[in-house]
């Protein structure tokens, strides 16, 4: 043989090795890649779940404070109309 051909026989292996490393290290960074995406999917779960936790309670003092208002409005409008026929009596 050639010594072209050697360095050339040379050269693909060392090609095929650095194809064959670069695609075992590609497959690792991609498995690390998935954990990382399931990590950050169950801190969005749990952020989530915790937002529902704020919310609901938020909500309910909410329409608690509706119905007081609405109360509140209902009493001044029965108590407007008494002081009204007092006037009137008077």
């Amino acid at each position: 043989m050639e010594i072209l051909q050697v360095i050339l026989i040379v050269i693909l292996i060392l090609l095929c090795i650095t194809l064959t490393a670069l695609a075992v290290y590609s497959i690792f960074v991609l498995k690390d890649v998935k954990e990382t995406l399931e990590d950050a999917k169950e801190v969005s779960k749990t952020i989530r779940r915790l937002s529902n936790y704020v919310v609901a309670p938020v909500a309910m003092v909410s329409s608690l404070m509706g119905g007081v208002v609405k109360g509140l409005s209902a009493v001044k409008s029965i108590s407007s109309i008494f002081n009204e026929d007092e006037e009137e009596e008077e």
